[in-house]
């Protein structure tokens, strides 16, 4: 399963390119979704702007087709891989040949007012030898803004998902016969508005997630029914532009999970209700550094009486540099609380820090690296989860529509619990038409 997600970071530049309308929260962790992203509210005709807007379609390169006011972008990757460690396993290594079909679709709308974009892309990753470990995931989205006045806009979204759980996670059976699949849906509605310097923001949001049972070896089958949940969120950020390079904001928000089954498997309730607040800071320095940082607080009480509720100090930031027209360097630090079914312990603070860099060496050669580290720290347990990852890339366009691509990929997983440790190392080649 991990070689799959990481023949997937193989491909940045294209994802980067086709990146998903509807973020969606980490299936591994769980995360409780209280970060809002508010699209940043601007006159109608104005220039575009970054953090969330939706920008209008930009076809220099000649790319897509064209359909009325509409530009519609297809495309389709294919590849093999090669990984020394199929099942994520700290004694059971399998080395294994991945077989990948990608394709995307991208819709965009090219109206002077309004905007409308679609997106559906998915990943399909096929084992020579582990055909258990045989992956599919898809990722579709819409979102629509709709400028009701100069200063105030409404964007509505809503998503689906489909991925597979990490072999490495807690939550999955260690005589799992495979990962489990997961579902989710989302949607949101956020009305923005603009008065002089002054920005408000208000965000509804809907989520709900569904675990398909887990096969396991002994022949009998893993009840997941006891994870499902929906949750229903609610956020508000007020921002004030000190300068046009300079804008502050604070951000106050409120979710509340309700399982499907009021008592899972381990006799737990575990419904909650979680709390936050922020303040933050956006700047633009240039039109080579901008970049936004927030620290908050976050709280997550719980219905079970035995559980310890969850509090933490966040920090949560992002980076853009650009020192070279032929350079872009990405950073960012998130922080999350995170769901578990482990038994005793009412979830986790994930904390996570991570870089991109992309280097055009010349106009038809891009080269890739990035790398990221993420610390997991169970409430109520001693366990303790810490997980490395690299991946470096070469992109080679062979034409106006073609790329071919190579990548190295390695990620290694380090838990306090003993046997559940490892490590994978993947490289592979791809090749991608666009239209």
């Amino acid at each position: 399963m991990a070689a799959c997600g990481f023949f997937g970071i193989a491909g940045a530049s294209l994802a980067v390119a086709q990146e998903s309308l509807i973020p969606q929260p980490p299936v591994e962790g769980e995360e409780i979704p209280l970060a809002s992203n508010f699209p940043p509210v601007v006159p109608v005709n104005d220039a575009p702007v970054e953090n969330g807007a939706v920008e209008p379609i930009s076809d220099d390169n000649g790319l897509g087709l064209r359909a009325g006011s509409f530009l519609i972008l297809p495309s389709i990757e294919t590849g093999v891989s090669y990984t020394d460690n199929a099942l994520s396993s700290s004694t059971n290594k399998s080395s294994d040949r991945i077989y990948s079909v990608n394709p995307s679709l991208r819709i965009e709308s090219d109206w002077s007012r309004h905007s409308l974009r679609l997106n559906v892309d998915g990943t399909n990753d096929y084992y020579d030898k582990n055909s258990s470990e045989d992956a599919r995931t898809v990722n579709a989205g819409v979102a629509l803004r709709l400028d009701v006045k100069r200063d105030t806009n409404i964007d509505l979204r809503a998503g689906f998902n489909l991925d597979q759980e990490s072999r490495g996670s807690v939550d999955l059976a260690v005589n799992a016969n495979k990962p489990t699949d997961i579902y989710s849906y989302n949607a949101s509605a956020t009305i923005n508005h603009r008065i002089n310097r002054a920005t408000m923001s208000l965000r509804g949001s809907y989520v709900t997630r569904q675990y398909d049972n887990t096969p396991l070896s002994d022949g009998t089958v893993d009840d997941n029914s006891d994870r499902d949940y929906r949750e229903v969120g609610a956020t508000i950020r007020l921002g004030y532009d000190i300068s046009p390079q300079l804008i502050v904001f604070t951000e106050l928000s409120y979710a509340e999970r309700t399982r499907d089954r009021r008592v899972d498997n381990n006799g737990d309730i575990r419904d909650s209700q979680v709390y936050g607040a922020d303040v933050g800071v956006a700047v633009t320095f240039s039109d080579l550094l901008r970049g936004e940082a927030s620290l908050g607080y976050r709280e997550a009480e719980y219905d079970d009486p035995t559980f310890e509720n969850i509090d933490a100090f966040v920090l949560d930031a992002s980076l853009t540099w650009s020192p070279t027209r032929l350079t872009e360097v990405r950073a960012a630090v998130t922080t999350g609380i995170d769901e578990t079914s482990l038994s005793g312990s009412s979830g986790a603070v994930n904390r996570r820090a991570s870089v991109n860099i992309t280097h055009a060496l010349r106009e038809n050669i891009e080269l890739s690296a990035s790398g990221s580290i993420g610390f997991r720290d169970f409430n109520g347990s001693s366990l303790e989860e810490t997980t490395y990852a690299a991946s470096f890339g070469i992109d080679y366009d062979l034409g106006r529509n073609t790329t071919f691509g190579a990548s190295y990929d390695f990620e290694k997983f380090n838990s306090n619990t003993p046997g559940q440790s490892y490590a994978v190392n993947t490289v592979g080649v791809r090749l991608t038409y666009s239209e």
